[in-house]
């Protein structure tokens, strides 16, 4: 608004419309992009050059004059600075040969055939030739990972090009940002020193910048609510002094800044980089409409075919050299490396500083024809994204090089049970697993016990996905005590593995008419995994492993899952079928000592009462259960009870109540039975009330006291045992039935008999 202002009439208009269009238009684009599973690349060029002077002129970057150097400098170094903070080192240091050759020798043999092939068919200086095979190096990431979903990969070929694209990014730009320096600084020895001058100077306010960001971070002194803001505002300011102090070393010293950052893991850069992602997002889309619009048709033809000659012998000729280079010795056939050297769209940041040294290098003067770099650039991305991009899946199908809908799971939550669920798949169904938690302590204990497990958050799909644990892995089970959490990882994980292969854990079933829930429910019958994992822990539960057909009738053994080599069923109930009997199954069992609803009750609190008032019925339980505790001899029960209960009556339905309460101060969950064999009239209920139980557990332990009410309305749902409740005539039949039952119709029935 300030540069329109300053601008009179129309000219001011078209400003204001330009800046809007290329910020409005260049997002739409990213976000369309993305709902297409196609690289922003593709519609961000055409999308430029439409609105441009070349077609319909909406955008008109010329008007903006000398800004659009800044503009365009700005957003490029603050694309750099987050290009440096996502570099993973630990990435680099792990993966195979192959790659690290290729971020090496493979970086080498890019830059020198590119550059000595400009050379030698094009009458320009070396050091610009240099300058320009710079920015082919990169195989950007916003272009590879569309393709990758896409189209499923051997997890070799996956994994190569995934990580060049990830790993190269930095060290492309770094490589190309040294060379725009070496250029600008104009040669020879004097242009060494400024050289020197430059990188040293980039480097040094870089490496302080990035470490004095990181410490701040790290001490925490910065509100939480402004880190994003904080961090922006640090890499703009060390753009801003770098330029203030060495003229064009900002982008050395931004993107050197945010590697440091990056490397030291401050605790809050997972939402600087989340932040940082979005903002690179929109100023990708709005600097690419900008530069776009610049291109001319002209300047392409000019470029002739001598021109796209050397496009095609850095597609057709250097890439396959690069390649071979690289994979010597790795096992490759014959059509992995076709499938790698056909494979190589360059992206956006490489566009981005193709215009920004244009821009630069053309007021400059120096060079006859700056604009060359510019075209052979747009022209190797126009090439390799269209042509590559739309081949890709057609050749990988051609050469057999697609992988089937992997089988192997991926889980989240790395507590006991869930490594017990994952040793047996590993075992007997003969697949890959992977634990993935937040919690450090479960992830190393899963390690320890030779268990695949990494520390993440899994709603970040894109950052686990493409892992090195991923390999094989095509299914989901959310498996945490959080409800909500489960159904959220499968809405985040159906795009990618699809609808009928992502599971939860759940305490209930949908309802038949909700349509919108995601993910198959498992074991909603189990009580939380937390406490399943504690019991496993304290030697109150156990996994049991048996071979041969699933037992009709296993008493106290649940069944968690059954499997053999070719297939798997997850919570078989009882006329759960495999589909192949060539091979005998086993089943995973779980077998549980406590029985928190048992454990609760004691024959002596459980009586017949002849009333109608429901504060005399409170009256009498509390009177029972005041021999459990002294703390529950007073009024404190009665009272807790008596606020809730006389408005709002908690009943279960067909004639239960069960008034409840969490108490301070008491040592254990008591569960009382109030037997009424002519009802009682409690709220709205429908039905005479005949049957109540009065549960009291101590405050600190809500997750027991939540059990106990489960495993209640899991008993009284059952009509048949409900009627023979309602029909003892004494009350000491009631705890044998209630004791009959559980070892009988439950999975999880008293193992102590």
């Amino acid at each position: 608004m300030i540069l329109a202002a300053q601008l009179n009439g129309d000219m001011g208009n078209v400003v204001v419309s330009t800046l809007a269009l290329s910020i409005a238009v260049g997002g739409m684009l990213m976000v369309l992009a993305k709902m297409l599973k196609i690289p922003g690349i593709v519609l961000l060029l055409f999308g430029g050059i439409i609105l441009g002077p070349e077609v319909l002129g909406f955008v008109q970057p010329d008007t903006l004059g000398p800004a659009l150097n800044v503009l365009v400098a700005v957003a490029v170094g603050l694309i750099l600075f987050e290009g440096g903070l996502t570099l993973d080192v630990n990435g680099y240091r792990s993966a195979p040969r192959v790659i690290r050759n290729l971020l090496t020798v493979g970086v080498v043999v890019t830059w020198v055939g590119t550059g000595l092939t400009i050379w030698l068919i094009f009458p320009v200086d070396p050091a610009f030739a240099a300058l320009t095979s710079s920015l082919v190096i990169v195989t950007g990431p916003t272009v590879i990972q569309p393709i990758l979903k896409r189209i499923r990969l051997k997890w070799n070929l996956h994994n190569i090009l995934h990580w060049e694209g990830v790993l190269i990014d930095p060290i492309g730009v770094f490589l190309a940002v040294l060379a725009y320096e070496w250029v600008v600084g104009g040669g020879g020895e004097e242009a060494f020193i400024h050289f020197a001058i430059r990188l040293l100077g980039g480097l040094l306010i870089g490496v302080v910048g990035g470490e004095l960001i990181a410490w701040i971070l790290k001490k925490q002194i910065i509100p939480e609510e402004m880190i994003n803001v904080f961090t922006v505002g640090s890499a703009m300011l060390i753009f801003g002094v770098t330029e203030a102090i060495i003229a064009e070393g900002g982008l050395l010293s931004v993107i050197v800044a945010g590697l440091i950052c990056g490397s030291r893991q401050p605790p809050a850069l997972r939402g600087i980089v989340e932040f940082k992602s979005i903002i690179t997002d929109l100023l990708i889309g709005f600097v690419f409409i900008l530069l776009t619009a610049r291109l001319q048709l002209q300047q392409f033809i000019d470029f002739g075919l001598l021109g796209f000659a050397l496009v095609g012998v850095v597609i057709l000729v250097v890439r396959p050299l690069a390649i071979f280079a690289c994979t010597r010795g790795a096992g490759l056939n014959w059509k992995e490396l076709v499938f790698l050297s056909w494979v190589a769209p360059r992206g956006v940041v490489a566009a981005s500083m193709a215009s920004l040294f244009v821009l630069t290098l053309t007021e400059l003067g120096r060079f006859e024809n700056p604009a060359f770099l510019e075209t052979f650039v747009y022209s190797v991305i126009f090439t390799t994204v269209l042509l590559q991009g739309f081949t890709a899946g057609p050749l990988s199908k051609l050469l057999g090089l697609n992988e089937k809908h992997p089988d192997g799971w991926l889980i989240v939550g790395a507590h006991p049970i869930a490594r017990q669920i994952a040793r047996f798949l590993e075992k007997v169904r003969e697949v890959p697993v992977a634990l993935v938690d937040g919690n450090r302590v479960a992830v190393s204990e899963a390690q320890q016990e030779g268990l695949k497990a990494f520390f993440g958050d899994a709603r970040e799909t894109a950052a686990i996905e493409d892992r090195v644990e991923m390999r094989g892995v095509g299914k989901l089970m959310a498996f945490t005590d959080n409800e909500d959490l489960n159904e959220l990882l499968c809405k985040k994980w159906e795009p990618v593995f699809g609808k009928d292969h992502v599971y939860r854990w759940a305490s209930s079933k949908p309802a038949e008419e909700d349509i919108h829930h995601t993910g198959i429910i498992l074991w909603s019958w189990m009580p939380k995994p937390s406490m399943i994992s504690s019991e496993l822990m304290l030697g109150e539960a156990a996994t049991v492993e048996l071979e041969g057909m699933r037992m009709k009738n296993p008493g106290n053994l649940a069944a968690l899952l059954t499997a053999h080599a070719e297939e798997v069923l997850l919570d078989p109930g009882p006329d759960s079928k495999m589909t192949s009997d060539k091979v005998a199954p086993s089943t995973l069992y779980l077998q549980r000592e406590a029985d928190y609803l048992l454990n609760a009750l004691n024959s002596d609190w459980i009586v017949s009462l002849d009333t109608k008032e429901p504060g005399e019925l409170y009256k009498a339980l509390a009177g029972q259960l005041s021999t459990a505790d002294p703390i529950l001899s007073g009024s404190v029960l009665l009272d807790q009870l008596l606020e809730r209960e006389l408005s709002v009556p908690t009943t279960l339905g067909h004639g239960v109540a069960l008034p409840h309460a969490k108490v301070e101060g008491i040592s254990r969950t008591c569960c009382a039975i109030g037997l009424l064999p002519t009802g009682i009239e409690l709220g709205d209920e429908e039905d005479p009330v005949r049957l109540v139980f009065m549960l009291v557990s101590p405050v600190d332990k809500p997750e027991l006291h939540l059990a106990v009410l489960g495993e209640i309305a899991r008993l009284c749902a059952d009509a048949e045992v409900r009627q023979q409740l309602f029909d003892c005539d004494d009350p000491a039949d009631i705890l044998p039935l209630i004791r009959r039952y559980r070892r009988q119709h439950t999975p999880f029935a008293d193992a102590r008999g």
